[in-house]
Parts: structure tokens; C-alpha cells; sequence
């Protein structure tokens, strides 16, 4: 055949060459979260030259779908980030520190670029699945063989938290769980994200993560609510919270993390958080520097800081586990307007998806469960100082984004 450059197979061709390297760009940068460690400059070398590509691609596409891509939150964000990276008391940390948020950010871009091609998302939702059972899979490994699958950590290591290396970090299976609900449809739809949700229960039970166990009960009922009835949802709802407690009550590492949170609450976190609270006082405005916290938290320990005469624990603290408060004391008023109006837009995008109904309804459920999963154990943990968080942070953002389009990207194939 000739290939010429009006003919359809080249057409088809150059249509799907910028989803399909978008999606490629996702699953590269999903790939990091169970590696669990800095990856190799190589790898991210490459997919900052693979993202460069994806927006080459796509700003130049044939059939002038760049319009549609929204990029002004990206420049919110980074411009906020910039200003409290240039006004902090050590920039070249700062900026060090916060290196890899830019070369994530091409995922919001990449997840709209995706959206173009029917295949494209679907391959980067069975990634973000895929990314999800892997974890599991190697903290299970762990289990089984005294060492994880990817990094090989013992459990004495790690605190049964596989190669993630501290179990709260283990939430990003409860964040990525609402996705595999958009590839299962049809009569046993329902039972069949069952299976895929008992088959991530491990991340929690194994690791006894309070923050993941919450996460992953949000996680579970939010799909299943969003197709049921009213009834059959508070019904299902309250067997899951027995069977939840049930576990919880046999397992002797659940136990003792129930009691410990009943016992002490927040424990040390209130000084840690408040500590946060307080830098944000003293530079409200840009904050202290992203990254940055970790930094005066040592000089304030070194100095007995104190909050209602508990003082902060002499240990290494480089996140606030609190991520509003570590926004506020990172990126003050500034980056918290940025925050506020990218969620802003955000929900306005899935109140709309939501609103189509179809698959779009069903994908802007799954992105809104994963946010809400986000943001309410973002009260107690999560930081922007993780790579993990950055990644998934910007995908579900990107998701939002691209959801909503008439051409019904996720729907079946129509069939004679």
C-alpha cells in the first residue's frame, strides 16, 4: 500500500499517535508509584522527552483537538509554586525539592490528550488498575516471602509496608481503587468490582494502615452508591462498615492500631501539625518554601518547640501530615488560592460529566471518589513531597478534565 500523505491509513495513523504517546507518558509515570524509590535519572530523562513529545504531538494535531486541552491549572499551580519556591531562605533546596511536580504536570495534559482515543483511556485506566494490584501484589509477596516483590525489604524494614516503605503510603491503592469500576459493566458489573475491591483489601489488612483502611471503605462504597438505589446503598454500606470491624476485630496488628488511634488520637501529629499552623503564621503570605518544611522543623526540634507544653519529637520530619495545613505553611495564601481554584474547576467538570450520564457519569464518579478519598485523608497525611502523590494528584486532575466529551470515549463498541 502506499502510504501517502492523504491516504486513510496515515490519517488513522497521526489521529492516534499523540493519545497513544500520552498514554504511554501515564503508564511510564504510573510505573514509579510501586517501584517506590527515586527512579534512575535515565528513566526520568526519558519521560521528560516522552512528555515533550506527547505536548509536541499534541499541540500540532491535525485536527485541532489542542483547543479543547485546559492548561491553566498547571500554570496556576507552578506560577504559586514558583513564588514561594523564590521567596523561601533557600531556593536552590526548594526548587531541588520540588523538581519532579514539573515534569508530573504534563500528566494533566497527557489525561486530555488520552481522552482523544477510545483506546488511549482505556489503556490508561487499566494502567492506574494495574498500578493498584501490583502494590498489593508485592506487600503480599512480602507476607509470603519475608521480602518485597520490587525492592526487596523485610518487613522489619519497611513496617509491613512492602517496597512503599511506610504503610500510610499504601493509600494510593484506595485512591486508585474507584478506577477499576469504569472497566467492569454489565449485570455482574457490580460483583465483579467486589472481587477487585476484596482483592485490594490487603493493602490495608496486611499493613494495618489506619489511613488506607479509611480510604479503601470511601473507596468501595462510592462506585457501588453511585448504581444502586438510595436503600440498597445505606444497606450495603453498613454491612461493609460491619465486615470492616469484623476484620479489624480478629487481626491483632488492627487491633492494636484501633486502640492506639482510640487511646491517643493524633498523638505526636498534633505537634507536628501545629507546628505547621505556625509557620504559616509567621509567612503567610508565600509560605516557607515548598519542600521546605522539613528544614525548619529540625531547627525548631533542636530549639524544644513546643505546643500546650508537648514539645516536637526530635525526629526527621520532611512533611506536616496534614495536607492543607502543609499547602498553607509551604505555599501560603498564594498557593492556596491556586489549590482552590484548580478544585473549583475541577468539580465544576464533574458536576457536568455527571450530569451526561453514560460511561462519562460513571468515570466522574470514580475520579470524584478518588478525590474525596484524597482530600479527607489529606486531613491526616499525604504530601505533595512524594512522588507517588504528585503523579496521582495531576492524573486524577487530567481525568476530570477530559471526562465529559460528546464523543463518549469509554463506551463499547457499538455491535450489529
Amino acid at each position: 500500500m502506499n502510504l501517502v500523505s492523504g491516504s486513510p491509513l496515515t490519517a488513522r495513523w497521526h489521529d492516534q499517535l499523540a493519545p497513544t504517546c500520552a498514554a504511554l507518558f501515564i503508564i511510564g509515570s504510573l510505573a514509579t508509584i510501586p517501584y517506590a524509590a527515586p527512579p534512575a535519572t535515565w528513566y526520568m530523562v526519558l519521560l521528560a522527552i516522552v512528555a515533550a513529545f506527547v505536548v509536541f504531538c499534541g499541540r500540532f494535531d491535525r485536527m485541532k483537538r489542542w483547543e479543547s486541552v485546559v492548561i491553566w491549572p498547571i500554570w496556576v499551580l507552578l506560577g504559586a509554586w514558583g513564588i514561594s519556591i523564590a521567596t523561601s531562605g533557600a531556593p536552590e533546596i526548594s526548587m531541588l525539592r520540588s523538581a519532579s511536580m514539573l515534569l508530573f504536570s504534563i500528566l494533566f495534559i497527557a489525561a486530555q490528550i488520552a481522552g482523544w482515543n477510545e483506546r488511549a483511556l482505556r489503556t490508561v485506566i487499566i494502567g492506574i488498575v494495574g498500578t493498584m494490584l501490583v502494590c498489593v501484589l508485592d506487600l503480599a509477596w512480602q507476607k509470603w516471602t519475608g521480602r518485597s516483590l520490587i525492592q526487596g525489604l523485610d518487613a522489619a524494614s519497611s513496617a509491613n509496608a512492602g517496597s512503599q516503605g511506610n504503610r500510610n503510603d499504601l493509600a494510593v491503592v484506595s485512591v486508585l481503587l474507584p478506577f477499576s469500576s469504569v472497566l467492569i459493566r454489565g449485570g455482574n458489573g457490580l460483583f465483579l468490582y467486589l472481587i477487585l475491591a476484596a482483592a485490594s483489601s490487603p493493602a490495608w489488612i496486611l499493613s494495618a494502615s489506619r489511613q488506607t483502611g479509611l480510604g479503601w471503605v470511601i473507596a468501595v462504597i462510592g462506585p457501588f452508591a453511585a448504581r444502586t438505589s438510595r436503600r440498597i446503598a445505606f444497606a450495603f454500606s453498613g454491612i461493609l462498615l460491619a465486615i470492616f470491624l469484623v476484620v479489624v476485630a480478629s487481626s491483632a496488628s488492627l487491633q492494636q492500631r484501633a486502640i492506639q488511634t482510640w487511646r491517643g488520637g493524633l498523638a505526636e501529629r498534633q505537634e507536628i501539625i501545629a507546628f505547621g499552623a505556625h509557620l504559616f503564621w509567621q509567612h503567610p503570605l508565600t509560605g516557607v518554601g515548598t519542600g521546605m518544611y522539613g528544614a525548619h522543623y529540625r531547627d525548631a526540634a533542636i530549639k524544644n518547640w513546643s505546643w500546650n507544653g508537648r514539645a516536637l519529637p526530635k525526629v526527621g520530619m520532611p512533611w506536616v501530615h496534614s495536607l492543607p495545613i502543609e499547602v498553607l505553611c509551604e505555599t501560603g495564601l498564594v498557593g492556596t488560592a491556586a489549590i482552590l481554584a484548580i478544585l473549583s474547576g475541577t468539580i465544576r467538570r464533574l458536576r457536568s460529566s455527571i450530569c451526561i450520564g453514560g460511561t462519562e457519569r460513571e468515570l466522574a464518579i470514580a475520579i470524584s471518589t478518588a478525590l474525596v478519598v484524597v482530600l479527607l485523608i489529606g486531613l491526616i497525611d499525604f504530601s505533595f513531597v512524594k512522588d507517588w502523590f504528585r503523579c496521582t494528584w495531576w492524573l486524577i486532575l487530567g481525568l476530570a478534565f477530559a471526562n465529559g466529551h460528546k464523543s463518549s470515549l469509554l463506551r463499547s463498541p457499538k455491535t450489529d
